[in-house]
């Protein structure tokens, strides 16, 4: 793709101690009625190859962003330019404080682009933006000891800069297990096409890996229809990010789909569906000094955690959209309640 620009689920209620100098952990798992069937939960990938200053398309991944994981690939000029841009500074910041992750685009030319050329596109990004990581384009998916040792080496260059960043390869097919167990990569794109999705079979290996660690991107899908039926079908394919838009021609991705708000709405619905399939897990540790930290254990999507005095009256502590379903909330107004609960539910 080298182209340029209801009712929470889980309670947890916890007695503070008296004293301090005590610590707690606790952690219960609250069962739902009624069987249904298993469905992943998902994110959206989205090739955002658009101007930020142009369609107000990043506007609409920031509105997206609260309801779903999302990620956005960012793409100024075929990689990060020479000089740092403001609109996307602006546009990249205000996308992150909406809960939604940016990482940056360089290509690889299928390992023939010299290391050194990728190496400094990743040190411009880095030093320009702030970012969650790096879309890698252009990956090879063959077995070559040469291939795979290029994008280790990539992978490692990456995580020294920033333990924490991502990074998602893009052969755009099937590839081997290797470049994500070795790893040269944290998540890779095995799907990237506008025709033969339907018939589309992931590798077996790929079917005992997190989700998260996949991603399809399927371009000119003309009808809502199609796309409700794709997004459905990775849903079965143990893929954790999905992207349908009905863009086409030399840059598929240089807009949002015209039935952008019904992908989004239907990402959000299948992950309310997988939460109630996998009910979250609430765990509390209560630090020396009597404030409280809750850890969310659950499927990915949007989470309410709330808190209470009395398990009846219940108060919003916080909103997170989580592309993993983990993630932690420190709570330093438990002190001063003798007695606290806490539920939340996608």
């Amino acid at each position: 793709m080298k182209v340029s620009s209801r009712e929470p689920a889980s309670v947890a209620p916890l007695r503070l101690p008296r004293r301090t100098g005590l610590s707690r952990f606790a952690s219960i798992l609250a069962l739902l009625p009624g069987s249904v069937a298993r469905v992943v939960a998902l994110g959206i990938l989205v090739p955002a190859y658009f101007s930020p200053t142009s369609g107000g398309y990043w506007s609409a991944l920031n509105q997206a962003a609260d309801r779903v994981p999302l990620i956005a690939i960012m793409n100024p000029n075929n990689g990060p330019s020479t000089s740092v841009n403001s609109n996307y500074t602006s546009a990249v910041n205000a996308l992150r404080n909406a809960g939604g992750r940016v990482i940056g685009y360089v290509y690889s030319s299928y390992a023939a682009r010299p290391v050194v050329d990728v190496e400094a596109d990743i040190d411009r990004y880095h030093a320009f933006y702030t970012i969650d990581g790096f879309f890698v384009d252009e990956m090879t998916n063959d077995s070559d000891a040469t291939h795979l040792a290029y994008y280790e080496e990539l992978y490692q260059y990456i995580k020294a800069k920033q333990a924490s960043y991502f990074v998602v390869g893009n052969p755009g097919i099937n590839a081997p297990a290797d470049y994500l167990t070795r790893p040269t990569v944290d998540a890779l794109v095995t799907f990237e096409n506008n025709t033969g999705y339907a018939q589309y079979t992931p590798d077996p290996w790929t079917q005992t890996q997190p989700a998260t660690a996949f991603s399809h991107l399927c371009y000119d899908v003309p009808t809502a229809d199609t796309m409700t039926n794709y997004t459905q079908l990775a849903g079965t394919r143990n893929v954790g990010y999905i992207y349908v838009t009905d863009d086409r021609g030399s840059n598929p991705w240089d807009t949002l789909p015209s039935y952008w708000l019904g992908e989004v709405g239907l990402v959000e619905t299948a992950n309310r569906q997988a939460a109630s399939n996998q009910p979250p897990t609430l765990s509390i540790f209560i630090e020396t000094n009597r404030s409280v930290q809750v850890g969310v254990f659950g499927a990915p999507g949007k989470y309410v955690l709330q808190a209470s005095d009395d398990v009846t009256n219940w108060e919003r502590l916080a909103t997170n959209v989580s592309p993993t379903g983990t993630f932690n909330f420190s709570d330093p107004g438990a002190t001063n309640h003798p007695t606290r609960a806490y539920r939340t539910a996608q």
